[in-house]
């Protein structure tokens, strides 16, 4: 019994000390387009940063287009993928790492950062090269052989929900990793190519052509989909972070509505299951630097990784400062792992709201308008209801996070004033309550 409860603490141990994630990922600004030299120069710039350091970022992650290809396509792209070697290795573009991954991984570790490489629940990869499915031991194996401390697994292919073909080959992976790893490799499962149930739950799967990938990964059931039963791996082997929505684009209504999807998985993020809306894309030149601010606002009160899709090697000082704003950090940093809520929604206006470890509250309000807007957050009771809902409390002591400026002390409503397309983050602090600090479990 008492090896048993000695287990059981610690992996809730292990699972509590895994906090989002902070790095940097070749796919939103290169695709295919990536090789040694722009590895190596990547983890050169991140570890030469020191406000990135600083920060806590610290992964560099080589996405898909790393394996052997014997046909291309004009884009890129994999038409006829290279065979495994004969001992069943996947194996590398020798054109793009001409030196394999050693090298690479070793100079990320003598640079103090960690690295992570891609692969596909598939057969294929999203561009068609070599995936892992029904490789997963011996992937595993490379890849922790090669020295990496990271897997994506991605979720393309014909490999689909219903006939639970993502779902085994997830618990495989997942073994393996933490086998040859020793519980040391962060795994990630990108299950939103797609996943379930997007924008209409169709149990019926009405007008979906047979065949396609969202006949095939449209869930039509509660046990179908990934945040249910990924909640349910009550161990430490993963996976840590898994995504449920199609992939981010540098514009903003890609950020709503990768934001927006979150609303209905708050109950299953956790230290152990961390959930991705995905890539950030600040500074990659899409958006205006409020929009960013808006993006890393909310990636923040979600409790989300943070995982940088612009050329580092070329950011701006905006965009930086934004990536590396230390309260605001904390926040997305916060040890409880609770994800963020949206508590009101009024026209163009939203306000998402996130218990904190200390007993406040991050609080971000977000402008979705043209034009500049006041937003209300309801602290106290009334005819709406609390913002704060359930709990119950009438002041708040107010921190601009972001500014890094205290506010003061407001009761029964707080205001300001928000640009358009923009957001602005707080932390409140109830401080009328005779006994405050029993109410905090």
């Amino acid at each position: 019994w008492g090896c048993r409860m000695l287990g059981t603490f610690l992996v809730v141990l292990a699972q509590s000390q895994r906090l989002p994630v902070l790095g940097w990922s070749t796919w939103n600004t290169f695709g295919c387009d990536i090789d040694e030299t722009l590895i190596m120069q990547s983890i050169d710039v991140m570890a030469q940063n020191k406000a990135l350091v600083a920060a806590g970022y610290q992964y560099v992650l080589i996405d898909d287009c790393w394996m052997g290809c014997d046909t291309f396509k004009a884009n890129g792209d994999c038409l006829v993928a290279q065979a495994r070697g004969d001992d069943g290795t996947i194996p590398i573009d020798l054109k793009k790492f001409p030196n394999g991954f050693l090298p690479v991984t070793q100079h990320a570790h003598a640079s103090g950062l960690k690295i992570g490489i891609y692969t596909s629940v598939g057969a294929k990869s999203c561009a068609g090269f070599e995936g892992s499915l029904n490789h997963e031991d011996i992937d595993a194996q490379t890849f922790v052989k090669w020295g990496f401390d990271f897997v994506k697994h991605d979720t393309c292919d014909t490999c689909g929900v219903h006939d639970l073909c993502i779902k085994n080959a997830t618990l495989r992976m997942r073994e393996a990793l933490y086998k040859y790893g020793n519980g040391n490799v962060t795994y990630y499962l990108d299950h939103g190519n797609p996943t379930s149930p997007q924008r209409v739950f169709n149990p019926k799967r009405m007008y979906v052509p047979p065949g396609t990938e969202g006949y095939l990964k449209l869930a039509t059931s509660a046990d179908e989909l990934a945040w249910t039963w990924i909640s349910q791996l009550s161990d430490d082997k993963g996976p840590h972070l898994f995504k449920s929505f199609f992939d981010m684009k540098d514009d903003w209504e890609h950020t709503l509505q990768n934001v927006q999807n979150q609303i209905r998985v708050a109950e299953y993020h956790s230290c152990g299951h961390q959930h991705m809306p995905d890539m950030l894309t600040i500074g990659m030149g899409g958006m205006s630097l409020s929009q960013y601010r808006a993006q890393m606002f909310l990636w923040a009160i979600l409790g989300a990784p943070l995982i940088m899709g612009n050329d580092i090697r070329k950011m701006d000082s905006d965009s930086l400062a934004l990536l590396t704003a230390p309260e605001v950090l904390a926040i997305d940093q916060d040890p409880d792992c609770i994800q963020g809520s949206l508590a009101r929604a009024l026209g163009t206006s939203e306000v998402w709201i996130r218990p904190l470890s200390d007993g406040s509250f991050g609080v971000v309000l977000l402008n979705k308008g043209n034009s500049q807007t006041n937003i209300t957050v309801l602290v106290a009771d009334n005819h709406f209801g609390s913002d704060f809902q359930p709990a119950e409390f009438s002041t708040v002591f107010v921190r601009d996070v972001y500014q890094r400026v205290d506010l003061g002390t407001f009761t029964n409503t707080f205001t300001y004033t928000v640009g358009p397309l923009d957001a602005a983050i707080f932390k409140m602090t109830p401080i009328d309550h005779q006994n405050i600090r029993a109410l905090i479990p």
